[in-house]
């Protein structure tokens, strides 16, 4: 009796163990396997994206360095080449030492040369432009207002043994007195400077003394000449005005 009661009692347990085991909620959580979770492939994509990255970096600088070296490189020897054209450039050759340089010279001003100018009594109360044309730049002009009886401006050019007088009449200037004190210029009759008094009386004829002139006249105009021990020192034609 007593082994029978034992058995029953463990085949009531036996099924009150296999049912908790089997039902409720409890035990299917408790028995259920728990999931983990995926992290492993998420982190490995960002390795590798990361890895990719850096790459990435590493590859652009490195790029970046090589670009920036080259172009170094470049101005360099671009910087050598135009040195060395330089320097061809400007050294001489051997023969260009050998040689003589020549000096360039400023350009001067062409200058007239004066035209051989014979004066008489002709040359007064007519147009200064062709003696003035003729004669060349002078070496100085000068003007002065009213200096005649008509009224007239006078204006005067130097030339290195002549000097010219002009009275300024309707824009025109008119001669009025021509003054020799060189051999440069001569009368039409070839009296200069240093002409005798005998060679003057015969191209001219007698004179009148005034002073220290002689006059010799032809009509209203005269040609004065100053002589100094028989040898003339100057010559003046004059008319009034």
């Amino acid at each position: 009796m007593m082994n029978k009661k034992y058995v029953t009692l463990f085949a009531m347990t036996a099924v009150l163990t296999l049912s908790s085991v089997s039902c409720g909620p409890e035990n299917e959580e408790n028995n259920s396997v728990p999931e983990l979770p995926v992290l492993s492939t998420e982190a490995d994509t960002t390795e590798e994206t990361t890895t990719e990255t850096v790459t990435e970096v590493k590859t652009e600088a490195a790029t970046t360095v090589s670009t920036e070296a080259d172009e170094e490189t470049t101005t360099e020897a671009t910087t050598e080449i135009t040195t060395e054209e330089e320097e061809k450039t400007e050294a001489p050759t051997e023969e260009q030492e050998d040689e003589p340089q020549e000096e360039e010279q400023p350009d001067e001003p062409e200058q007239q040369e004066p035209q051989e100018v014979k004066f008489s009594f002709d040359t007064l109360l007519n147009d200064v432009s062709g003696v003035v044309a003729s004669l060349g730049e002078p070496v100085n002009v000068s003007t002065a207002p009213s200096c005649y009886t008509n009224g007239a401006d006078s204006k005067i050019y130097e030339y290195d043994g002549v000097k010219i007088e002009c009275y300024v009449l309707d824009g025109v200037e008119n001669v009025c007195v021509v003054t020799i004190t060189n051999s440069n210029y001569s009368t039409d009759k070839g009296i200069t400077i240093g002409s005798s008094q005998a060679d003057v009386e015969a191209a001219y004829g007698a004179g009148e003394t005034a002073g220290d002139y002689t006059i010799y006249y032809s009509g209203d105009k005269e040609l004065d000449v100053k002589f100094i021990d028989g040898a003339a020192a100057e010559l003046i034609f004059y008319t009034a005005v």
